[in-house]
């Protein structure tokens, strides 16, 4: 499933678009290719064809099926918040040490005096921390300065995708690994704060307390504003349309005058309205700056479109009734960035209890950003709303959708076969019957096979329609990537 709202691309898959990004080994595998795209899309990053290889293996020995065989369960599996922060292991690499990428810190130090002019705790954020070593070098330094006469108070609240790496930080045991030559300036802070233990070395308990490790996905982006965020070496792992989500969300998750610092070899590569490149010390870091100025006159502009906008959609509302749904729409909705500024435009607006301005292609749009981002609570919400103005077939295979991500798949068939008979060329819901019926006996399971092989035949004639681009249902995969599995689950 491949949203751009999350991260990766609504082309064609086999129409040939973007084909160059995608290894050659990976597009002639049905099951990788899968795995390629929805890894995009939930995590951002482009894995290669030797990760994939390995989380293939990996999602196969777990489910005791091939994807070609139960692409359904694959589904659930990726689908599972806490299945992803298991097996990013398998697809990012935790090289870290203490006090790594030095001159960071030196910057650190230097402006620390004025920082801590704020006048409350400092809110400092390490982002994709990996083992640790990060966060643990930012609060040793700061409380060493603390210690030196600065008073003043901070908190970090660090993450990683990696549940692995994050319960190796908790522990904050590390071997002699993690101390280089690089960052070797600041070994002095070091030695105070790390207690050998055999041939290891234990972080003392006051800076422990100080950090506060989670597991987190930087694609579902931060819930809370900071006045530091580090995000170093990471940003090369994305896709160069997710580099752009990420910095949105980090540069939303800053104060105004904010810092962020990522890896030295990053920095280059960043540009970005809201975030000015600063240096010092021969090395460049960023600040948040939100152009009041410039903010306002387009926030006018917008409220008076905005305005103007819900009057139109609240008079054709009355009107006619509920407005038709056209998949175009819903998958212009879901382009790029537009998808995730959607899905939370529509969430604030039906908290405010204004739901008859938000048209259902919006509606939709956000139910689909949010199961793919793995906010149920929220997909919840919209499709109830959904529910509240019709049953039409895309409102109930999205019921069926977030009772499938949710594992209910008995309650979720009796949705997707409910949105079949509403409408006999949504192949979505055919596909999702087809899947699911392999738990059958064969000959059922053949005959829901092929239910769907000719559901997508029809529309791969028909599909001049506009309203039959279906595909935003299914992450942007073309039906003939589903033609294809489908086909070899019969052979």
């Amino acid at each position: 499933m491949t949203f751009n709202a999350a991260g990766a691309n609504y082309s064609a898959i086999f129409r040939g678009e973007h084909k160059t990004d995608v290894p050659s080994d990976v597009l002639s595998s049905p099951a990788l290719l899968f795995l390629y795209y929805r890894i995009e899309q939930i995590l951002g990053i482009k894995a290669g064809s030797d990760a994939l290889k390995k989380l293939n293996n990996y999602i196969e020995k777990s489910i005791s099926s091939s994807f070609i065989e139960d692409p359904a369960s694959f589904e659930i599996f990726l689908s599972s918040r806490e299945k992803i922060y298991d097996i990013s292991d398998i697809l990012t690499i935790n090289e870290t040490y203490f006090f790594r990428e030095s001159s960071h810190f030196d910057i650190l130090a230097n402006i620390l005096p004025e920082l801590i002019k704020i006048g409350r705790p400092l809110q400092i954020c390490c982002a994709a921390v990996s083992i640790g070593c990060e966060a643990y070098s930012i609060a040793m330094l700061l409380d060493h300065y603390n210690k030196k006469g600065l008073d003043f108070d901070f908190m970090i609240d660090a993450f990683d995708v990696s549940a692995e790496a994050v319960e190796t930080a908790i522990n904050a045991r590390y071997t002699l690994n993690a101390i280089r030559t690089d960052g070797s300036s600041w070994k002095f802070i070091l030695d105070s704060y790390l207690i050998p233990d055999n041939s290891e070395y234990i972080v003392t308990q006051n800076i422990r307390r100080r950090v506060r490790f989670f597991t987190h996905n930087i694609m579902r982006g931060l819930d809370k504003q900071y006045d530091i965020i580090f995000f170093r070496n990471s940003l090369i792992y994305f896709s160069n349309k997710n580099r752009i989500c990420v910095l949105n969300n980090l540069a939303d998750s800053l104060f105004n005058n904010g810092l962020l610092f990522l890896g030295i070899s990053e920095t280059a590569s960043v540009n970005h309205p809201l975030l000015l490149n600063r240096n010092s010390n021969d090395a460049f870091y960023f600040q948040k700056t939100g152009f009041p100025n410039f903010q306002n006159e387009v926030q006018i502009i917008n409220e008076e479109k905005n305005l103007e906008i819900k009057e139109i959609k609240k008079e054709y509302t009355f009107a006619r009734g509920d407005v038709p749904l056209n998949c175009s729409d819903v998958k212009r909705h879901l382009e790029k960035e537009e998808g995730k500024r959607n899905a939370q435009d529509v969430i604030n607006t039906i908290d405010k209890g204004d739901s008859l301005s938000v048209s259902s292609c919006a509606l939709t749009a956000a139910s689909l950003y949010f199961l793919n981002t793995q906010d149920y609570k929220n997909a919840d919400k919209l499709i109830s709303c959904l529910e509240r103005r019709n049953t039409d077939a895309f409102t109930l295979f999205l019921r069926g959708e977030y009772l499938f991500f949710n594992s209910f798949c008995e309650e979720a068939q009796k949705y997707y076969h409910e949105a079949s008979v509403k409408n006999k060329y949504f192949w979505p819901a055919f596909y999702r019957i087809a899947g699911l019926s392999a738990q059958g006996n064969k000959t059922r399971y053949e005959y829901k096979i092929k239910k769907a092989l000719e559901c997508i035949e029809q529309v791969l004639k028909i599909n001049e329609d506009e309203n039959l681009n279906y595909d935003c249902f299914l992450g942007g995969f073309s039906p003939d990537y589903f033609q294809r599995i489908l086909e070899k689950k019969l052979t």
